[in-house]
């Protein structure tokens, strides 16, 4: 995994980040995670990074991954987090993938960045806004934090920390890699995505326990105030994000996602318009599918840098 590297923001907020792929590159990509997670997620496309020359910046967002927390934040103001890395680290022209609770923080990026420099962006089972399209067809669990969340984000905090954050914090890793397996037995995880887990590498395995790990283990205030974020109106609508050419926007989604269900997607695609592509995975449900499609992602995101 890649070395945590910080970023101190010039209002003294410090953004924790790692750098992927082929690390010299000039082609660029960011990488934003799901939740709980964290930067080190981002180790799934590593290898798919160096075959195809690009590096991939992944920072951990508010609260999450040594990143420091903002009660106020809300998605529109990520955008000037990204740029402010991006200007650190000299990068002019880059693109964005955004997995699961990743993609509405892009979306954001899209809707305040310059074409410019934002070039293309990726979401792979990707969140859409749930105030506007409903969450229907979703896992229950996620449906009542996604409902009670924008209420009572001090209480979605706790559940957080008492469920995961105490095991993030055991010095066992082991015990969260027994509870992530344990949740891959629910009934409506797909076979292929338990057969992902059973033959990934041990260094893949190692990513995903760190990267949730990391996610939760400085409390659950700021996986909550995530989900406050998700399951409130976002500050804008995805019928107002401008795209200059088809290929702009490309998600990637599996049918036999449960936690996002692919019919939400869909209509995501059609309020982006006709330059939004969604590729539906068959087979494929939520947690493997940037592991599955990893090559095709970093391919289609390169040929946006070009």
């Amino acid at each position: 995994m890649s070395e945590t590297q910080y970023f101190t923001l010039p209002d003294k907020r410090q953004i924790a980040y790692g750098i992927y792929g082929a690390q010299s590159a000039t082609q660029t990509t960011f990488y934003f995670h799901g939740s709980p997670s964290s930067h080190h997620e981002a180790f799934l496309l590593s290898e798919a990074g160096q075959r195809h020359n690009v590096r991939i910046i992944a920072p951990s967002r508010p609260g999450s991954g040594g990143s420091t927390f903002r009660e106020d934040g809300t998605l529109l103001d990520y955008p000037d987090d990204a740029l402010a890395l991006a200007d650190h680290l000299r990068i002019k022209r880059f693109g964005i993938i955004a997995v699961s609770a990743g993609a509405p923080y892009a979306f954001a990026c899209r809707q305040r960045i310059p074409r410019s420099r934002l070039v293309g962006t990726g979401i792979v089972a990707g969140i859409y806004p749930v105030a506007s399209l409903g969450t229907a067809g979703m896992k229950f669990p996620s449906r009542v934090m996604l409902w009670v969340a924008p209420w009572f984000p001090g209480l979605v905090a706790w559940l957080i920390d008492k469920q995961l954050g105490t095991v993030a914090r055991d010095e066992d890793e082991a015990k969260m890699e027994a509870m992530l397996v344990a949740d891959m037995q629910h009934a409506s995880t797909p076979q292929s995505e338990k057969m992902a887990w059973d033959n990934a590498s041990p260094n893949v395995r190692r990513a995903v326990v760190a990267s949730v790990r990391e996610g939760v283990k400085y409390g659950g205030r700021g996986p909550a105030w995530e989900m406050r974020l998700l399951g409130s109106h976002w500050g804008f609508e995805l019928d107002e994000i401008q795209s200059v050419e088809k290929g702009d926007v490309v998600m990637w989604h599996g049918d036999m996602d449960a936690n996002v269900p692919l019919a939400m997607a869909e209509k995501a695609a059609a309020r982006l318009g006709t330059n939004a592509e969604l590729r539906i995975v068959e087979g494929q449900g939520h947690g493997t599918l940037t592991f599955h499609k990893a090559d095709e992602i970093i391919r289609t995101l390169k040929t946006r840098l070009d």
